[in-house]
């Protein structure tokens, strides 16, 4: 995985044409997951972010530790990750991944989300 934002330190990065994020450190992969991003009625953004807040444990919407970076947008838990767009406009990843992506991530880290 190349990383596209080595200057932005501890971030990640989701490309959205491979359905992955990237959690990397400087120009080093850390760790990869499968993500579903957002439908084509309901595009997920592009551009570079801050998480701003987090949310452990379910959420009335069936998110599971969540990772918000712009708008309501988050990295998260979800029960259904197939391998294509089909969010609201999230980056889900599946239950399995989501402790670990939430205990990585801290406030104010960019998440990089390109196409």
């Amino acid at each position: 995985f190349p990383v596209r934002y080595p200057s932005h330190g501890k971030h990640v990065e989701a490309d959205l044409s491979r359905q992955v994020i990237a959690l990397a450190r400087g120009g080093k992969v850390e760790r990869i997951y499968p993500i579903s991003s957002g439908k084509p009625s309901t595009p997920t953004v592009i551009g570079s972010f801050r998480v701003y807040t987090k949310s452990p444990g379910y959420n009335a919407k069936g998110m599971y530790f969540s990772n918000y970076f712009i708008r309501g947008y988050a990295i998260h838990g979800y029960a259904s990750v197939p391998p294509y767009n089909a969010s609201h406009g999230c980056l889900r990843v599946p239950i399995p991944d989501a402790i670990s992506i939430y205990n990585w991530l801290r406030v104010g880290n960019i998440v990089d989300v390109y196409p």
